[in-house]
């Protein structure tokens, strides 16, 4: 018997992911989802799942998660990537676990390529790209860049040998959520970030650009092919088609399974990136409704994007990305940038003004 946590599991991202774990239905596991709405956990208590507890609260109640934590034997933290107080508190409770039981715990993050930025501000295309395999290459990120003193703490506790740690990274996925906790309107429907961006756009009457948008971004696909795209930036659920949820899914198996295969700690960064888009092509499809392009001023950013300078500067950076670690555990991606462009000009021409 297996008992897992989930740290932002009815979230946009984390959604998906739990309802992948529902719906294996395996008698050897129980699942715990941390849920800060009372409303979401009330539909998730009537829905009478076997195998799934329920508590409300927030992953910043620092003594709650410490507790949950220390309960649990793997934990994925799916909340907020750039939290370094929350992911501390699952840290403490990892070291708990660990000294209760001397079996190290699992613990898997989701961060994402930002962390890749390089301040480009629109003004260039860059020709690096990192790769998950070359951690040599990883590791000259500096710790100012966004999310990445958390990933750096997460490595340290691997490194302390009180737990094992995987980090995944994706760049931005588009597709619609799917899964049981999307049926039941119970997640996130939609990504904060992009769907921010698209926002502001229309607010503002002109598509927003930082510099000339010819900054590169990884992209990974998530849609399935019969269904009209409604948000972006989402992990699902995709017969045939290898998503981000399906790369977790593949983590975790490869993790218990203690294959070969699987690197964790330093060695444990698996990005999600399938193909790259030029950030000039999401404004042209942007700025076919919402007004001819114009930068955003810096008063603009701090109001469209109050308190996120991550993602305040994500639009303007270069992140390119190349799944290599995540391929050699057999995930697959299918499609890339074009699909991602379709995707994109199909939310925007849907856009209520």
């Amino acid at each position: 018997m297996k008992n897992i946590l989930f740290i932002g599991g009815t979230g946009y991202i984390g959604g998906p992911i739990l309802s992948r774990f529902i719906e294996r239905e395996d008698p050897n596991l129980t699942l715990t989802a941390l849920v800060r709405s009372p409303e979401k956990a009330e539909k998730l208590r009537k829905l009478d799942l076997r195998g799934l507890n329920l508590v409300i609260g927030s992953h910043n109640d620092a003594t709650l998660v410490e507790r949950l934590v220390s309960e649990a034997d793997i934990v994925f933290s799916l909340a907020d990537c750039d939290d370094l107080q929350a992911a501390e508190s699952i840290l403490r409770g990892l070291k708990r676990r660990f000294n209760a039981t001397h079996v190290k715990p699992i613990l898997i993050h989701m961060s994402g390529t930002g962390c890749l930025g390089d301040r480009a501000q629109g003004a260039f295309s860059s020709e690096t790209v990192y790769n998950d395999l070359d951690i040599a290459q990883i590791e000259t990120l500096p710790a100012t860049q966004p999310h990445r003193n958390v990933d750096l703490a997460i490595v340290e506790a691997d490194n302390q040998g009180y737990t094992d740690t995987y980090i995944v990274l994706p760049g931005l996925v588009f597709g619609t959520p799917h899964g049981i906790l999307a049926r039941e309107a119970v997640q996130n429907p939609t990504n904060l970030a992009l769907t921010g961006f698209i926002r502001a756009s229309f607010t503002r009457g002109a598509a927003g650009l930082h510099g000339e948008a010819k900054n590169m971004i990884a992209v990974a696909d998530v849609t399935e092919g019969q269904h009209r795209i409604l948000v972006l930036c989402v992990m699902i659920h995709a017969r045939n088609v290898y998503t981000v949820a399906d790369l977790v899914n593949i983590l975790y198996d490869s993790v218990v399974a203690n294959s070969a295969q699987i690197g964790h700690g330093r060695n444990g960064y698996y990005f999600v990136s399938s193909a790259d888009v030029v950030f000039e092509k999401l404004v042209d499809v942007i700025e076919s409704r919402a007004g001819k392009r114009r930068a955003f001023t810096q008063e603009e950013l701090d109001l469209y994007f109050p308190n996120q300078p991550s993602l305040q500067s994500f639009f303007g950076d270069n992140g390119r990305a190349d799944s290599a670690r995540s391929r050699a555990l057999g995930w697959k991606p299918v499609k890339a940038t074009e699909e991602f462009l379709v995707a994109l000009r199909d939310e925007v021409e849907h856009w209520q003004l």
